[in-house]
């Protein structure tokens, strides 16, 4: 089971939205961002490679559904933890109904994927 740690481990200290957008240097792998503005509005370009890289943390991750009452959190880690996956699970929150579901691998993806619906604790 994954460690309690935030899902996108930031290792340097936090920073300010000021300091992000003045394209400081970082040490987190956030890409500086070019300010600008599109139509009179304030927007950020972002290019196609830095948007891929931003994506790498979620190759394998799936987004999980729970159509009736969401199970508690320590519950829908424990069931995650007793399939008995090859590499480490992260179970995040997204909204009321629906769960980030972040693994280690591909192997382990394909599992969750191809077997579509579970029925956790009920």
């Amino acid at each position: 089971m994954a460690s309690k740690t935030d899902f996108l481990r930031v290792s340097s200290p936090s920073r300010s939205f000021l300091q992000a957008l003045s394209g400081s240097s970082s040490s987190n792998g956030f890409p500086k961002l070019k300010v600008s503005s599109f139509r009179g509005m304030p927007s950020l370009w972002i290019s196609d490679e830095e948007i891929l890289d931003l994506a790498v943390p979620f190759q394998f991750a799936l987004v999980g559904f729970f159509p009736s009452k969401l199970p508690s959190l320590d519950s829908i880690r424990n069931f995650f933890f007793n399939l008995k996956l090859n590499g480490d699970v992260s179970i995040s929150l997204l909204d009321s109904s629906h769960i980030l579901i972040k693994l280690e691998n591909d192997l382990d993806y394909c599992h969750i994927f191809c077997h579509r619906s579970y029925l956790v604790f009920n």
